[in-house]
């Protein structure tokens, strides 16, 4: 008689959930963005004249504005190679983009795996997340350096330090923001005091962002200070929180705003508007920075947690999303792969939250875009409740990350990290 151990079978039937959310994936990707539920702009010509314009010997930053690190040329460039027109071109970046997706879910499989849970959870999470988003994911990049982030915090939690660098590295490279996550491994090496850990990590950093930025260092030593003077000039964006508060201050008769077209988006214009400009940086800045040091008052010695490395980046990304001066709507991307490591009693608030905050940005954007740009009294409403809730959800964040001090799970890793010694306190 052939006994199968139970064991065994729980590995089957994690297998088959891992190919249920594949298969479910490519459906709402090559499907569900495609035809109900979908945009009705195509962004991803743009990328299609980026790579062109390079393909034809231009040099980005010098001979035409390229608003993006240098490293996002890659996803670009890879498409554009084997397609002519835009129109294919479109097709293969969003290939591109289901690729990273799946990447994203297998990485969150393998955590769940670790922590010996059933991956349904964590992947039905994650999903709802991509489903919450919409559309607007197969048409922008920003899933690229969204999945090297939850990659960068695997590869830590895993002890492969020198990988986890250079991710954030490539990361930055790609979008700039996933460089806040750094600080946070700066900390858990100040806390073990693993100080030569840190001069690995900086050199790893260094040496791969070198690298990148080096040929256009090398061919026109100036043409990157064109990407930071383009970002230094820019205004208060339409939807970030700064606008929205500006917004419902004209609405109130408190100020007086308007609108311009430039660095390919709306801004609002007013004398506070500009000082917010001036100033979006140095709040970015400190908010981080207490940010970071709740942080280090919340983190314990020991090897490092996965859900802990989790909520500490969420935290820090929301950080920048509400006080940077541009929010566009396809930064909540930026979110998604994270959310499945969010625990404790607010696990449930911060995954609403979210979902109400992905509806709310598509009911702008695509749907209500042009009636916003008009200063409609509605819209500007949702944009505010929108820019709020992203605050709430930093509350939330720091919420939970305050009570599960109360009641920590061991600070163990790869395969041991009881998923049993917090399950009350995680998900049931």
């Amino acid at each position: 008689m052939i006994r199968i151990s139970r064991n065994n079978t729980a590995g089957i039937s994690h297998k088959w959930q891992l190919v249920f959310f594949i298969l479910a994936h490519i459906l709402i990707f090559a499907v569900l963005f495609n035809t109900v539920y979908k945009l009705q702009y195509v962004f991803s010509g743009l990328y299609f004249g980026y790579a062109s314009k390079v393909l034809n010997g231009n040099l980005p930053y010098r001979d035409f504005v390229l608003e993006y690190p240098p490293f996002s040329l890659l996803f670009f460039i890879l498409p554009r190679l084997v397609a002519p027109t835009w129109q294919i071109f479109s097709i293969y970046f969003q290939a591109e983009v289901v690729v990273f997706d799946l990447i994203g879910l297998l990485v969150i499989y393998s955590i769940a795996k670790r922590l010996g849970k059933a991956p349904w959870k964590m992947l039905s999470v994650y999903t709802i997340g991509i489903l919450a988003t919409g559309p607007i994911i197969s048409q922008q990049y920003d899933i690229f350096p969204a999945i090297m982030i939850i990659l960068a915090l695997y590869c830590f939690w895993l002890g492969k330090y020198k990988t986890a660098w250079a991710l954030v590295a490539l990361g930055a490279m790609t979008k700039i923001y996933p460089v806040v996550i750094a600080p946070i491994f700066l900390i858990y090496y100040i806390r073990n005091r693993q100080y030569k850990r840190i001069r690995d990590g900086i050199i790893t950093f260094a040496v791969v962002s070198l690298a990148i930025v080096l040929p256009f260092l090398i061919i026109s030593p100036t043409s990157l200070l064109n990407l930071y003077s383009y970002h230094a000039q820019r205004g208060i964006q339409l939807e970030s929180t700064y606008s929205a508060f500006l917004l419902v201050a004209d609405k109130l008769h408190l100020t007086s705003v308007g609108l311009e077209y430039n660095f390919s988006s709306w801004n609002i214009t007013s004398p506070l508007a500009n000082t917010f400009a001036r100033l979006s940086n140095y709040i970015l800045v400190i908010l981080l920075f207490i940010s970071y040091w709740f942080i280090y008052k919340q983190m314990n010695k020991g090897k490092p947690q996965i859900m802990r490395l989790g909520a500490y980046s969420l935290l820090a990304i929301l950080i920048v999303l509400i006080s940077s001066k541009v929010l566009s709507p396809q930064y909540i991307i930026w979110l998604i792969p994270l959310l499945p490591l969010s625990a404790g009693r607010w696990r449930y608030a911060i995954w609403i939250v979210f979902v109400i905050i992905g509806v709310l940005t598509y009911y702008i954007f695509p749907w209500r875009y042009d009636q916003l740009i008009n200063l409609n009294s509605g819209v500007v409403a949702v944009l505010l409740s929108r820019d709020i809730l992203l605050i709430f959800m930093v509350i939330l964040v720091g919420m939970s990350l305050f009570m599960k001090i109360q009641r920590e799970y061991p600070a163990v890793c790869c395969g041991d990290e009881s998923w049993g010694g917090f399950q009350a306190g995680v998900w049931h």
